[in-house]
């Protein structure tokens, strides 16, 4: 069990926040990060180079627009917030690199994310997602996907068209055996993360699965 004591007296919201900023493949212990545009903007006019950025538990229904003056942004948390949506103009920045987004209310998958190709990492847990896009084989970088706790109902072929990626997290959703397995065929090299299948029916499974 975690307790205070083994964090040094540390608040519970201050574990997780950094237990989801180690959850960030590759990330570099010695960044820096900021948790406020304003006061990361103070340190890039002082010469730092901003690279992270938590704005996770701050009740955000849109990204700030002074997000775009921080050019050399690569890891962008935006846990427990209200997001519905990402805006068009946050594929400027071509050099995000993980982009976590879990506990929001995002009700389809972001569009923007297919015009970021550079993305290696997306989190997108504890939403209401009902689908993985038909196109999501655009990220060509992305080696982590997590969408686990959302509503997914459809599984495009398209993920078999992705050849960085590494791990597909799908803990919480309900899936039949059916999809499971076409998963499974189509990702062998992927770490695939799903609970146990349901017994559910669905309307159409099998056109849930087609490309």
């Amino acid at each position: 069990m975690l307790t205070l004591a083994l964090c040094g007296g540390m608040g519970m919201q201050d574990v997780w926040g950094q237990a989801r900023r180690q959850a960030i493949q590759g990330l570099d212990q010695e960044v820096v990060w900021h948790d406020n545009v304003g006061m990361a903007l103070q340190a890039q006019r002082r010469g730092e180079i901003v690279q992270a950025l938590d704005l996770s538990r701050q009740r955000l229904k849109y990204l700030p627009r002074t997000l775009e003056q921080l050019p050399d942004l690569k890891y962008l948390l935006l846990n427990r917030n209200k997001l519905r949506d990402l805006p068009k103009w946050l594929s400027e920045m071509t050099d995000l690199r993980a982009i976590l987004a879990d506990h929001n209310q995002f009700d389809v998958f972001p569009v923007v994310l297919l015009d970021m190709p550079w993305v290696t990492q997306i989190s997108m847990g504890e939403n209401y997602i009902p689908a993985i896009p038909l196109d999501i084989d655009k990220m060509a970088s992305l080696e982590i996907l997590e969408l686990w706790g959302n509503v997914l109902a459809r599984f495009p072929a398209s993920l078999g068209d992705m050849p960085s990626l590494q791990a597909l997290d799908l803990l919480h959703n309900e899936m039949t055996a059916e999809e499971q397995e076409f998963l499974k065929g189509l990702l062998p090299n992927v770490e695939l993360n799903m609970s146990e299948p349901c017994l559910c029916e669905f309307d159409d499974p099998v056109q849930s699965n087609a490309p």
